[in-house]
């Protein structure tokens, strides 16, 4: 059992790190940094990643995300983002084209992801690393399927455990499918299984 709240937010951040990257098909690792010049004129990393997401979603569609906003401990100003990514593909230019153009930054670093668990430990290590501060998690709201958080802690109301201890994978499975396939046939049937 959890006893601080620390230990709960660091085993919902890898349930839900794990949960979204185990449901994608194609995985990036995806780095923006602070340059001078964003520093300088006070440009804030967040806001200007929402922009970037919004462009990215305007020209390709899908792009959903999980990361950290971590700094150096040295250097607190000099903020930058780790994600893992799901979507189509994007060409590095056009890329650095959209983050100089929105934050002003140097050159975002973005590589095709192989290993899942390897990335997904890279994301988390931020957590425990003793020479960053990690500012907070970052996720889209696509990145598990809608109403996951809901639906687990409904679950975990009326069985004492939540979906993946019950059904180990069924969270990713519900995220593979279909809005429709998940919503009208399989999580009734679900609750129907439960007597509920």
């Amino acid at each position: 059992m959890f006893k601080t709240n620390e230990e709960r937010r660091r085993a919902r951040f890898w349930q839900r790190l794990f949960t979204g990257a185990e449901s994608a098909d194609r995985l990036r690792f995806l780095t923006l940094n602070n340059s001078d010049e964003s520093i300088v004129l006070g440009i804030d990393i967040l806001k200007s990643f929402s922009k970037l997401v919004k462009r990215i979603r305007r020209k390709y569609g899908e792009f959903e995300y999980f990361g950290v906003v971590a700094c150096d401990e040295d250097e607190p100003l000099r903020e930058h983002i780790h994600v893992i990514c799901k979507g189509k593909f994007m060409p590095q230019l056009e890329l650095e084209d959209m983050w100089i153009g929105v934050h002003r930054s140097i050159k975002p670093y973005i590589e095709a992801v192989d290993d899942v668990d390897a990335a997904a430990r890279y994301i988390g290590s931020y957590l425990n690393m003793q020479s960053y501060r990690v500012r907070k998690y970052i996720m889209s709201a696509g990145w598990v399927f809608p109403g996951w958080v809901s639906w687990s802690k409904w679950f975990k109301r009326h069985y004492g455990v939540y979906p993946d201890q019950k059904y180990p994978g069924i969270l990713v499975k519900l995220a593979r499918m279909s809005e429709r396939v998940r919503d009208e046939i399989i999580i009734p049937e679900l609750m129907k299984m439960e007597g509920l």
